[in-house]
């Protein structure tokens, strides 16, 4: 079970990828390294179209 401190953490953590997430979407950038690819390797169109895929379930 996990405290309220760590529910918070975990919540703005959410929050924080799913705002950077967005601005990716709308072709914002906010490091420059992102542009080229993710963590993954996938380029970032192609991550983005996954994203788009996760959004319309």
């Amino acid at each position: 079970m996990l405290t309220d401190d760590q529910k918070r953490q975990r919540f703005k953590q959410l929050q924080r990828k799913n705002y950077r997430a967005s601005l990716r979407l709308e072709g914002i950038h906010l490091d420059p390294e992102e542009s080229k690819s993710n963590n993954d390797g996938l380029a970032e169109v192609e991550h983005i179209n996954e994203l788009k895929g996760q959004y319309a379930r």
